[in-house]
């Protein structure tokens, strides 16, 4: 029997809305919608409103799932229904918090162009707006970013940057504010983002108690690019790339240069060079840099091998040359990421 679960709006105990503590928080909801990219924030928003029951009755949140589309049903990505109140159709409440979750980038290309035009005309009706995820390509389409950085999943940086070119996309934060706008990394990052928006409304002790109960940091430690890799996945890139990488990739510990690369590609440096930058957005050297790092932190998540033979088979050259690669990069040591990321015996 298949399992459903119903994400309901969550009728937090509030007296009523007119209640001037109370903050209506819309998390917006698009079909095949990663479920945590909700779930996450409402959790933190619902268990803050238990938490401050007692002590202060008139503040809080009232949270309202409103869909995306004119169906109040929709699919997380999971295959979970989830229920929602309103649609961007039927919002008869005033919103001070809206949170677009995110969703496959393929399911964008049908969205309808009603969700951008609610999204541009609701801006200046809310006190603030957010986005999880790959939620930020909705704000960015509706033209809400322009200027701004911001930041999304770190597997989807690049094509919102490439998408997008009037944005500042940063990839390292979990969540970035710029004024009004907020904008948080992969999956996860919706709970970091809802921990700091509910500090900055009710203060450090709310929100410690409150991720003390989901068993979180209040402030993560690290950055996102610690759970990616530097280079885009395979399959993004050209023809051209994928055999310049192809070539390269067996050839890391080797000293390589420029010369070499053009010359197994039966091209002049200067057009090797033109072309390349052209279709990675890397210089060789920045690229060939992200695929020694790559392959050292493959190395040490599957492998016990020192770091110094790491460093030697990856083109490194010694210990304290990787150890400031990786700092440089992802803000962890060699030691750190092997005890933070290397899998189970």
């Amino acid at each position: 029997m298949a399992l459903s679960v119903h994400l309901y709006p969550t009728e937090s105990g509030m007296k009523t809305e007119r209640n001037t503590g109370t903050k209506n928080i819309v998390l917006l909801v698009l079909p095949q919608v990663q479920l945590l990219d909700i779930a996450g924030p409402c959790d933190v928003f619902t268990s803050a409103n238990r938490f401050m029951m007692n002590e202060d009755p008139d503040s809080g949140y009232r949270i309202h799932l409103v869909s995306g589309t004119s169906d109040k049903i929709l699919y997380s990505s999971s295959g979970m229904p989830m229920v929602c109140s309103h649609t961007i159709y039927d919002i008869d409440f005033p919103v001070d918090t809206l949170l677009v979750g995110g969703t496959d980038l393929t399911v964008l290309d049908d969205i309808n162009a009603d969700i951008y035009t609610f999204l541009q005309n609701i801006t200046t009706k809310v006190r603030r707006m957010g986005s999880v995820c790959t939620g930020a390509f909705v704000l960015a389409e509706a033209g809400l970013l322009n200027g701004k950085q911001v930041t999304t999943h770190w597997k989807f940086a690049d094509i919102l940057q490439k998408s997008y070119p009037e944005l500042e996309v940063n990839v390292n934060p979990f969540f970035i504010r710029d004024q009004q706008i907020y904008t948080s990394g992969g999956v996860t990052s919706g709970m970091d983002l809802a921990l700091a928006l509910l500090e900055e409304d009710f203060g450090k002790p709310v929100a410690s108690e409150v991720a003390r109960h989901l068993v979180l940091h209040l402030h993560r430690p690290g950055i996102q690019t610690q759970f990616g890799n530097a280079l885009p996945d395979y399959d993004m890139m050209s023809p051209f790339i994928k055999e310049v990488r192809n070539l390269l990739k067996h050839r890391l510990g080797e000293s390589i240069s420029i010369e070499n690369i053009a010359e197994a590609v039966n091209m002049s440096v200067r057009n090797f060079s033109r072309v390349f930058v052209k279709e990675s957005g890397d210089t060789p050297g920045r690229f060939l840099e992200k695929m020694r790092l790559d392959q050292a932190k493959n190395m040490l998540e599957y492998t016990d091998m020192s770091l110094d033979m790491i460093a030697a088979q990856c083109g490194f050259g010694s210990a304290m040359s990787l150890r400031r690669l990786f700092l440089k990069h992802i803000s962890l040591s060699p030691a750190q990421y092997r005890k933070a990321f290397k899998g189970t015996e």
